[in-house]
């Protein structure tokens, strides 16, 4: 399993990091098939304890969130709100107010989130903040995993996801700040000092790892070992990419407020 996880680092991440670098349309394209693949696991997820998904709402509001300019964003929503109402009242009982909340909110998790990821690509710098969002998620995911593997033995929440440990956590934050360190150093932008960097770090670190137990406790809710088997070794797109989802929007601040 390792030897797969790797084999697809070493393969995707060149692949990802090409298509950020081109931009535009393409950048924009990747994280909206990103939203709409990480959106249909969520629905499968639902259907595991047989909950009905409302798949054109929630993949419309998805889409809304991602590209809908803030003048036309609230009409939108009244509109997909009308239709998930709609569509409630004609199919019940068959679909109930639990499957209504939870496909929506689905759709808003998602796509509100991610839609920082797009927003970034208007950013000058726009190609460097993604790529420090990326590093902060794969530090942070990569210091927990080892720094638990070597030295876990305090469980975190053994209900929630057993295999995590405060010693893990830290090596996260660890891993995690000096990433921010570092880039900052190499990448030398004005009004960056090492403490912001730092700060970042944790900060970033604090968020994936809550992204990360969200999506654990969604998966033990629709009793799911994973949320798809898309990418080799590690699952499906919610598995990889939960802890940059809560992340993605922390550097998009932090970059036009400090940065910028």
């Amino acid at each position: 399993m390792f030897k797969t996880r790797v084999l697809t680092a070493v393969i995707g991440i060149p692949v990802l990091l090409g298509v950020l670098y081109l931009g535009g349309m393409y950048w924009k394209l990747f994280f909206a098939l990103m939203g709409i693949m990480a959106f249909l696991e969520f629905a499968r997820m639902m259907s595991n304890i047989q909950l009905r998904p409302l798949l054109v709402p929630g993949l419309l509001l998805l889409l809304l969130l991602l590209f809908t300019p803030d003048s036309y964003l609230y009409p939108g929503i009244f509109a997909i709100l009308i239709l998930a109402v709609t569509v409630s009242i004609l199919k019940y009982p068959d679909l109930t107010l639990k499957d209504t909340a939870i496909s929506l909110f689905g759709a808003a998790y998602i796509g509100f989130l991610l839609s920082y990821a797009i927003e970034i690509a208007d950013l000058q710098h726009s190609f460097i903040i993604i790529v420090l969002a990326l590093l902060l998620t794969w530090g942070s995911d990569t210091g927990a995993y080892f720094a638990g593997k070597v030295w876990g033995t305090h469980k975190m929440t053994p209900i929630l996801s057993p295999n995590k440990t405060w010693e893990g956590a830290i090596g996260g934050l660890v891993v995690s700040a000096i990433t921010a360190l570092i880039f900052f150093l190499v990448i030398d932008i004005e009004g960056v000092s090492p403490a912001y960097a730092l700060l970042l770090g944790i900060g970033a670190s604090i968020l994936a790892q809550l992204g990360d137990f969200f999506i654990s406790g969604a998966k033990r809710f629709f009793q799911v070992k994973d949320s798809g088997k898309i990418i080799p070794g590690h699952g499906g797109v919610l598995d990889r990419f939960d802890s940059f989802l809560l992340l993605v929007p922390l550097v998009y601040y932090f970059s036009i407020y400090i940065i910028i």
